[in-house]
């Protein structure tokens, strides 16, 4: 098994459209014009792990300016590996690759939310470093009024 990480440019929007189809199997279609143009966009991430050439995860992120410094923080925001590559350091490989651009452009602080009770992804942010907030904060969420 050779494998690859990488984080996707404008120029790769084909072959983010491939690992999000692969990856998510359901959903909306992907459009690779829409993928192109958040490509181009420096403040988002879409970081890719191929296997021998084939995408098999992907991880996307956004970098957030804050108003009362002149540092950023990052939302880990969705990553997936496909079903049958799991278990391989794919997942692990993608956020290490995510942590090294953050410290590349000095990133103050890279968060992710998850459920309580995702074991296994609790068990990955763990493996990679990161360590529960120990704060009282609750998600809201408002819906889009479809």
């Amino acid at each position: 098994m050779r494998s690859a990480v990488r984080r996707l440019g404008p120029e790769d929007a084909a072959l983010a459209a491939e690992a999000v189809r692969r990856i998510k199997e359901t959903g909306p279609p992907v459009d690779e014009d829409r993928l192109r143009r958040f490509l181009a966009k420096p403040e988002n991430l879409l970081i890719v792990a191929e296997v021998d050439g084939a995408p098999a995860g992907f991880l996307v992120a956004y970098a957030l300016d804050r108003v009362d410094r002149d540092r950023s923080m990052v939302c880990l925001y969705e990553i997936g590996v496909a079903a049958g590559s799991r278990r391989r350091g794919l997942a692990t490989a993608m956020i290490e690759t995510l942590l090294s651009w953050c410290r590349e452009e000095g990133v103050m602080k890279t968060w992710v939310i998850t459920d309580r009770s995702n074991e296994p992804a609790r068990r990955l942010y763990a493996r990679t470093g990161a360590r529960p907030d120990a704060g009282e904060d609750i998600v809201f969420v408002w819906p889009a009024g479809d």
